[in-house]
């Protein structure tokens, strides 16, 4: 009994040794300007995995990746702002961040832009650009899929019943005329 607890400790002491050695080897690179370190150093900050959970330092990892247009780190820094973790809550500034990662096809935040749009987060609540936000992120998930067939969309279905069936048609002509320069929200 008194090996096995001697082993379980030894075990879990080399685990958190490893894992305090991966943070520290990931700040080393991030410093260095590693766009996938210091997004990942974000995430651990955000998660509270192998450091404690500080999400102010998730916004500094994070904004320095996103500067580098890392997109997964602009939704990132996007997240902080919607949710006002680290930062003092600012619809506006998320939308920012969110939409410089949709424009680079970033799944999550075309997400984050429809529910924005549908909840009036940041904008008037606009069933339209939600619909073509949701639309645009499910056509993320099927790059392959043509742009004139229907694709499967439960958020898009959700919104759909609360819209005339000519807003459709105008959210789904915004979302297949749409292209990464357009910033007009």
């Amino acid at each position: 009994m008194k090996l096995r607890s001697l082993l379980l400790l030894a075990v879990l002491s080399f685990s958190a040794a490893t894992e305090a050695g991966e943070a520290e080897h990931l700040r080393a690179q991030a410093e260095q300007g590693s766009r996938q370190a210091q997004f990942r150093l974000g995430e651990l900050y955000f998660e509270g995995k192998e450091v404690a959970i500080d999400y102010a330092q998730a916004l500094y990892w994070w904004r320095k990746a996103a500067e580098q247009n890392d997109p997964r780190a602009q939704n990132g820094v996007g997240t902080l702002y919607d949710h006002g973790k680290g930062v003092k809550k600012d619809y506006r500034e998320a939308a920012r961040w969110f939409r410089l990662a949709a424009n680079q096809g970033h799944l999550m935040a075309r997400r984050n832009l429809g529910w924005m749009h549908e909840k009036g987060q940041g904008f008037p609540v606009d069933r339209i650009k939600a619909y073509k936000w949701q639309m645009l992120a499910q056509m993320s998930r099927h790059p392959l899929a043509q742009p004139t067939l229907p694709l499967p969309c439960p958020l898009c279905d959700k919104l759909a019943k609360k819209m005339r069936p000519d807003e459709i048609a105008q959210a789904r002509e915004l979302a297949l005329r749409w292209q990464p320069e357009d910033l007009e929200e």
